[in-house]
């Protein structure tokens, strides 16, 4: 997906539903077996006594399919938008789009690397691809907003997002807590860089303002795909997969580049306590 150079423009998240198919960062478990799975899955991956243990300097939440959950109406919405763009404004082939957003991360991103689209019909794919009713199937959420506000009000949170910017604003403002974060890193502010490349996650800590001496570590980075979960933890930053069942077939997921996973981003409290703002000082007895 493209990205400018500035937090306030986003993207848009090609195929967000391939986030969940089989590659090698994970493996799938059959359904038979979702819930011993589930159960392992559910105590930290990291040892509190880690780094994991301490409070992050940034949190990092991704927008679609990780704030909300709707069972991927609004991914498939878009899935669709950006195909019908793709065959009937570029005269691509069926099923093209897909196959770059296989191959790059995002359709955008591979129309870029392949010169399929030109920039002057950038702004008209971005905004053609969006156009889509998001107020139809994201409404506001109050459990997400006082999760959020109980974090620790001395960690900045963005959101992260292969998406536009304005798509991003709109979800965050359905839901109910745009105020909630210090700003949107979409993929313009990265230049471009899928989720899938681990640059992308350099140029978002520069994004947060974070110095060059900044641990990757102290990071905390929570997205729906897998992929992300591997160049994320390339890079060093803690990692929750927020959804652990795939879209097409419903088995559970174990992915072995996330540090924690959970269903929904509202469980984020059982795994890391520490992270909120009333938690115990870290070594106070029980």
């Amino acid at each position: 997906m493209f990205q400018g150079g500035v937090v306030s423009r986003v993207p848009f998240r090609a195929f967000r539903a391939a986030s969940c198919s089989t590659r090698a960062s994970h493996r799938r478990v059959p359904a038979s077996q979702s819930s011993t799975a589930a159960a392992a899955m559910a105590e930290p991956a990291v040892p509190e006594t880690s780094a994991a243990a301490a409070r992050p300097a940034v949190i990092f939440f991704d927008c679609d399919d990780c704030l909300y959950k709707n069972d991927w109406r609004v991914a498939k919405l878009l899935t669709a938008k950006i195909e019908s763009f793709c065959s009937e404004r570029l005269a691509m082939r069926e099923g093209h789009a897909y196959e770059l957003y296989k191959k790059y991360g995002t359709c955008l991103r591979g129309m870029q690397l392949e010169k399929i689209i030109d920039e002057n019909v950038l702004e008209e794919y971005l905004e053609y691809s969006h156009d889509i009713p998001l107020h139809e199937h994201i409404a506001p959420d109050p459990a997400l907003r006082a999760m959020l506000q109980s974090l620790d009000p001395t960690v900045p949170k963005w959101v992260f997002t292969a998406s536009t910017r304005p798509h991003a604003t709109r979800c965050l403002e359905l839901l109910g807590v745009l105020d909630m974060f210090e700003g949107i890193i979409d993929v313009r502010a990265v230049e471009w860089v899928t989720k899938h490349d681990e640059e992308a996650y350099r140029r978002a800590m520069a994004v947060a303002g974070l110095p060059a001496s900044q641990r990757p570590e102290t990071c905390l980075f929570l997205d729906d795909s897998t992929s992300n979960m591997k160049a994320a933890k390339a890079v060093g930053w803690q990692t929750v997969l927020v959804g652990r069942h795939a879209r097409d077939s419903g088995d559970f997921i174990e992915c072995e580049h996330a540090d924690h996973a959970v269903d929904t981003v509202h469980e984020l409290e059982k795994i890391m306590p520490h992270l909120f703002a009333n938690a115990a000082p870290a070594g106070a007895s029980e």
